[in-house]
Formats: structure tokens, sequence, C-alpha cells
């Protein structure tokens, strides 16, 4: 610690919690951990739904705690930790995409293999972040849109350029194609290779067959642990963001969303049958907000949206039947007033 007259000036001003990881994997400097608000038994008063936590996913989305105050190491039996919690200024985020100072919206990714790492822009309040540094070169490799490609064992990824990549970095694959025959499974996978001069890398399998052919997906690369400077948003809930992606013929199950945040479509494929409508949820609350965005074109068909309830508005005031999402860039944003009122729409189509 710097005790010189100067060095309070130069830290940041960060409130910490102390809370109960349930996890026994290791939490890395400036991760997004979610209280596990339904824990023990429901009718009993348990303070433990305030102080425990675990890993981002659908079902805590809306329960943000805070980010690692720093590196915590793999224990067998869960294991105290420190977390910086909303409103505080200048702290750690650990990140996904690359940043730039006072620039943008950073959200907390949820369910995939980078859960908890800012990647993408939520909605605005707690789980979301304002940079307040920029790293360039957070990440090594990236696509957004669906352009890489997964052979069909899933086993080599081939991206635009690997300089930079090594042996042990990480790739996170939060989305890609379902050819009917093979799936790009998102997670979380360890480079095992790096061959000289040429735009493959080589991981453990990332799919769930071996696939007719080679698949498109989509996901970031990464060395060791990048973070940027951040202050954490307070207010209401983000929701923090989810990826989703569709399969090639449609698929005859319905997709699933989950309730409040932002959820990202992945893309960069042609869809050969429409995909079975997915339900947006009623709101939990007056005020309720939900966001749909796309990553990347899907030829053929959208992955549409349809309301679970009659009485929907669009934003110019008809009544809303479906939202349909199907390029890059797209957005759709909601709130719920008894109905869902379309607020924002650009690209996306509603009827």
């Amino acid at each position: 610690m710097d005790h010189s007259v100067n060095g309070p000036q130069k830290m940041g001003n960060v409130i910490i919690e102390e809370v109960w990881y349930e996890g026994t994997d290791a939490v890395k400097k400036g991760e997004a951990l979610c209280y596990n608000t339904d824990y023990g038994t429901a009718a009993d008063f348990d303070g433990r739904r305030c102080n425990r936590v675990e890993r981002a996913s659908t079902s805590n989305n809306l329960a943000f705690a805070g980010v690692a105050e720093r590196d915590y190491s793999a224990q067998n039996a869960g294991q105290r930790l420190r977390i910086c919690v909303p409103g505080s200024k200048g702290v750690p985020i650990a990140l996904g995409v690359n940043s730039v100072i006072n620039t943008g919206l950073l959200t907390f990714s949820v369910g995939d293999g980078g859960a908890g790492r800012f990647v993408k822009a939520g909605l605005a309040g707690r789980g979301s972040a304002i940079p307040r540094q920029t790293n360039a070169s957070a990440v090594i490799e990236s696509s957004m849109t669906g352009a890489w490609s997964l052979s069909a064992a899933g086993t080599t990824l081939t991206m635009s350029d690997t300089t930079g990549l090594a042996v042990g970095d990480t790739v996170v694959l939060i989305g890609g194609e379902d050819d009917g025959t093979g799936v790009v499974v998102p997670g979380k996978y360890t480079i095992v290779t790096v061959p000289a001069g040429g735009v493959t890398v080589t991981i453990a399998s990332a799919v769930d067959t071996t696939a007719a052919g080679a698949l498109l997906c989509t996901g970031y690369a990464y060395t060791g642990n990048p973070t940027c400077q951040a202050d954490l948003l307070t207010g209401e809930e983000s929701g923090g963001v989810e990826f989703l992606s569709t399969p090639e013929d449609g698929g005859a199950a319905v997709m699933t969303f989950m309730v409040g945040g932002m959820t990202y479509i992945c893309g960069g494929v042609a869809v050969g049958t429409a995909v079975a409508n997915g339900a947006l949820a009623e709101g939990l609350y007056p005020g309720d907000r939900k966001a749909f965005g796309g990553l990347g074109t899907l030829s053929g068909y959208g992955v549409t949206i349809t309301p679970a309830a009659t009485g929907y508005m669009v934003v110019a005031g008809a009544t809303l039947t479906t939202i349909t999402i199907d390029a890059a860039a797209e957005l759709w944003y909601g709130v719920w007033c008894g109905v869902w009122r379309g607020v924002s729409l650009k690209g996306a189509t509603e009827a």
C-alpha cells in the first residue's frame, strides 16, 4: 500500500462487502458474482440469502452482488471473499472486450463460459459499469458476428489472426452453429496448440457430436485476466446480458429468454426453416425492463419473440404480436406497465 501523502488520492473509492462464495472454482479479480437469493428453505427467514454469492446465471441475474476485489484460488468447500459492490468507483472489472476510458457501458455476462466478465452493453443499473481506463489489448481476438469457424470435430478454431495467442490462453465461445448433426457448445476453453504463423488454434472439443462440416461460432480470446478500472452503477438491476444461438433448421424447441436484462442473438448463419417462437414473459413489476439485440446476420429466418400475454404495444402504439431479430445492431427495448410497451426500436421488426 502507498502510505505517502498522495497515496489516498491514487486509490479508488471502494465499498467492500465480505461474502461466502459457494463455488469450488477459482474466482478472478473483477469477475461479477450474484447473490443466492433463494438459499435454504423458502419459508424460513435466512440472512444467508444476502451474504452467499454464486456465478451469474439466468436464475440469479436480477440479484447482482458485486465484483471480486482480487484473485481467489480454487477451494474444495467454498470460501469467504471480498467484493466491490455497486456504488464503488475505480475498481477492476474482468473484461471480454477492449475498453475505452469514459466511453460506453459494460454489463456482466450471464450463464456462458464467460459468466461474470464484462463483454457487451446491457441495461443501466446494478451490474453495469462505466470504464474509467483504456485497455486496448484486453481481448487478443474476437468475433461478435459469427465469423469464426470450428472444425467438425470441434477442436480446430479458425480466426482471422492468432498473433499474440499462446498455449494456455483462454477462448470463450458464447454461441455458434447447430447444423442438425453437431452443435457448438458455449463455454470456456484452454488453447492447447497455436501453429506458427497461422490463423488456427486447437482447443478441447467444443461440439456435442461430430458435425457434418465446419461450424460458425461467436466468441473472444484473451491472455490471463484482462481488467480495466471502472465505476459500478447503482439503481435498479440491469439483469446482465445473455447470448443465445439458433439452429440452422429452426428447431422444434421454443427458445427460452432470461427474465429481465439484455438478450443478444448470435448470428452469422443461414436459418433454413422458421425458428420456434420464444416467449417474452410478463414483467415482474411496473417499470420492469427487457431488451433484445442482434450480433450478426441470420439469413432466411430471424428469431421471433412472442409476448406471453395480450395487450402488448409497439413503439407506434398498435398492438404488439411479435418482435423479430435477424441482423447485427438490431435492438428492441421495452418497459412493463401491465403490458409490454416498446420504448426503442432499431432495425428489429415489430408486428
